[in-house]
């Protein structure tokens, strides 16, 4: 079951470049630095509004946060985020992340086939919660936050 996470439960930072591994593996991902003081949740698989400051623009994702286990890269706790409407790239850019539910833990997979089955279905469940009363509230907050009004 989803752990549902307090409305106003969110981050910001800068969107950095990463290693490069989520376009490879069909998912691209903006990695987020956060800002010192932002506070990161726990490692784990969250579905969450984006929202680009520069713009406005608010994007539906799934946000990963954790050290990339099946990967074995570092201890260093990663934040990074699957966009599932655009394919834009933000670099640079400072975004707000808006956290609607954890999913899942952060598991280490036995392949990168096997992390990728279970990330289409990360991105269908956090489809759901996006579009769930519950992502609406959420994403109503990140819009007040951000007072923007630009449609989703």
């Amino acid at each position: 079951m989803d752990e549902v996470l307090p409305v106003s439960a969110h981050l910001t930072g800068a969107v950095v470049h990463g290693a490069g591994r989520g376009r490879g593996l069909g998912f691209p991902t903006a990695n987020v630095a956060a800002d010192p003081g932002s506070p990161v949740p726990p490692p784990a698989i969250y579905s969450g509004w984006v929202v680009r400051h520069s713009t406005g623009t608010v994007h539906r994702g799934t946000i990963s946060i954790g050290s990339n286990p099946t990967f074995c890269d570092t201890p260093e706790v990663h934040v990074e985020v699957y966009c599932h409407d655009t394919t834009d790239e933000f670099y640079g850019e400072r975004v707000g992340l808006w956290f609607v539910a954890r999913i899942r833990d952060t598991v280490k997979f036995t392949s990168a086939d096997d992390l990728v089955r279970a990330a289409r279905q990360d991105v269908l469940r956090s489809e759901a919660l996006l579009s769930s009363e519950r992502g609406r509230r959420v994403l109503t907050g990140a819009l007040t936050a951000h007072d923007t009004t630009v449609p989703v």
